[in-house]
């Protein structure tokens, strides 16, 4: 018994930590695509000072804001990398973000991913909706995000147990995770997920 619990264990930890790489190779390369991006217009940008300054040609005429990143994605760079932001300043700053897009999924997405890193236990009642999000992406994204909040926090390993809060903080996150599972509106695959790597 003991050997088949163990055995299950393993098998889940595995899944997890696979997750866990999954959401940073898709941080990383988030982040690649963003900045290519970002340096594509850059480019646009200075050959269309060019061009109106010789032909009279106006940005509407090349038709450039399609092509440049979105505000949000800009603001979500700008949070990422800023050095004066704290871990916590970034959570509420992506929040925000969060609420701000709430229409858009691939804006969801890309910020629930950059939460992702940041292990947001503060952040859990904000996330928490986002698992009802009528996009299973954009579910299976929460799913990773509370799954790392779930995670003991850096002093709890200093302290070398976990907190009583976070516990209560923790017992919520199964909690939603467990109204996903029996929701009938659920996917299959991100109910899926739900059986393989969280309950």
């Amino acid at each position: 018994m003991k050997n088949n619990s163990r055995v299950i264990y393993l098998v889940i930890t595995a899944i997890v930590v696979a997750l866990v790489g999954f959401f940073i190779f898709a941080k990383k390369s988030d982040d690649m695509h963003n900045r290519e991006r970002l340096q594509t217009q850059e480019k646009i940008s200075s050959k269309s000072t060019i061009l109106n300054a010789n032909d009279g040609i106006t940005d509407n005429q090349l038709n450039l804001p399609h092509e440049t990143p979105p505000k949000w994605a800009k603001s979500m760079i700008a949070i990422n990398n800023s050095p004066r932001y704290s871990r916590e300043d970034k959570i509420h700053q992506l929040v925000d973000l969060l609420k701000q897009n709430e229409s858009n999924p691939y804006a969801l997405s890309a910020i629930l991913i950059s939460l992702t890193k940041l292990n947001p236990i503060e952040a859990v009642d904000d996330i928490i909706p986002y698992l009802k999000d009528t996009e299973p992406k954009v579910q299976l994204l929460a799913l990773g995000v509370l799954h790392n909040a779930s995670l003991l926090t850096k002093k709890e390993h200093e302290l070398k147990r976990s907190l009583p809060e976070n516990k209560a903080v923790r017992k919520r996150i199964t909690e939603a995770f467990n109204e996903l599972k029996v929701d009938p509106n659920t996917s299959d695959e991100v109910k899926g997920v739900l059986i393989a790597t969280f309950l």
